[in-house]
């Protein structure tokens, strides 16, 4: 596990794609990994390396690396974006003038640009780069629109406008600024929410790859008995098969089906494939499978019980991770409150050029 070498950074869209490669921990089986331990420990080889289904676990996980975007260039994550039906000129911030964002995952490059510069030249850059950005290409003919009525307004002759006070708008102002503020704040911490459960699940998902595969693959015990180790192979191919199209499954619960069964058909034979493919809840119907793969290996002898008292308890957290994804998903910022801060800034925005004119022209006179 620690002797491959670390991934690209990916899109936030794609972030499962760090929980299917940190999934594979088995693949530390390998021929070059097995080598590398055995020059390292020696005395700690518990199991050979031509176990057929490890093998065929490093076959298949090639293939769905091939299906993952070799690079994390503009375009292909504009396409990403695209293929998940939303728009990246909206969405994806720093997608064309180059500049870090938090919907992509930060690099060590990305890290020194975003705070190793000088801030005169990162002030300088951020107002080169406006052009780009993805508030205002979503806010310029709402300003605009804003912009002609307060001009219109002003252009209009004091005597043909209502005498306002700014007091009233002015109160107005500072509970439009505490309603926005709140929503804000709801929506930070959504995102923080959902930042944490994936971080939840790339933890769950390396610990039970690790405990699977340090508990079928490298026991003395289980390696001691021919008959056995096959079986214990197949039981941790099998879970880390699971644990995988798992990430992907979830990914595209949340986000759409960019890939529908493509991932399905590369890790399982073509009837497995075909009846996930056809259940309602993918996501929930792999943790199962992976619940029955451990269940048989320790009816069968290979699990210790603490051990796979353990590694239940990390499915069950699993299974929590997913349960809080689609919460998340299917329970958004309330409509009404978002409905309710548009007609409140309409409102404001009508009248606050009437004010400010009718205000400044009884200071004039």
């Amino acid at each position: 596990y620690f002797l491959r070498p670390r991934p690209p950074p990916m899109r936030r869209c794609c972030a499962p794609l760090g929980v299917l490669l940190a999934a594979s921990t088995t693949q530390s089986l390998s021929f070059t990994a097995q080598s590398r331990l055995s020059r390292v420990h020696p005395a700690r080889r518990t199991a050979p390396p031509t176990l057929g289904a490890i093998a065929l676990l490093a076959e298949q996980l090639e293939v769905v690396r091939s299906i993952r975007p070799a690079d994390d260039s503009a375009e292909v994550q504009f396409k990403l974006w695209e293929n998940a039906g939303l728009n990246p000129t909206y969405k994806v911030s720093g997608s064309i003038s180059g500049e870090p964002s938090y919907t992509r995952l930060f690099s060590h490059a990305d890290w020194r640009e975003y705070s190793g510069t000088e801030p005169l030249e990162r002030w300088m850059r951020a107002i080169v780069t406006w052009r780009y950005s993805t508030v205002l290409r979503a806010l310029w003919k709402l300003s605009l629109l804003a912009a002609l009525w307060a001009y219109a307004v002003a252009s209009l002759p004091a005597a043909l406008l209502p005498r306002t006070s700014p007091v009233p708008m002015s109160l107005f102002g500072q509970a439009l600024g505490l309603l926005l503020v709140f929503r804000t704040n709801n929506t930070y911490q959504r995102l923080a929410e959902a930042r944490t459960l994936w971080g939840r699940a790339i933890y769950l998902t390396r610990e039970v790859a690790q405990g699977v595969a340090t508990a079928l693959l490298f026991d003395r015990r289980v390696a001691s008995k021919e008959e056995e180790m096959e079986g214990a192979a197949e039981g941790a191919a099998a879970s880390c098969r699971y644990l995988a199209a798992f990430s992907w499954e979830l990914n595209a619960k949340l986000t759409g089906p960019t890939l529908p069964d493509d991932i399905l058909r590369a890790l399982f034979t073509a009837e497995e494939a075909e009846w996930m493919a056809a259940q309602r809840s993918r996501p929930l119907q792999l943790l199962g499978a992976l619940r029955r793969a451990l269940h048989a290996q320790w009816r069968e002898g290979n699990l210790p019980t603490h051990v796979h008292r353990k590694l239940e308890e990390n499915v069950s957290e699993l299974n929590l991770v997913a349960s809080s994804c689609e919460r998340l998903f299917s329970s958004p910022v309330p409509p009404t409150m978002s409905r309710h801060v548009v007609r409140c800034m309409v409102l404001w925005l009508h009248v606050v050029p009437d004010a400010g004119h009718t205000h400044s022209h009884s200071h004039c006179s």
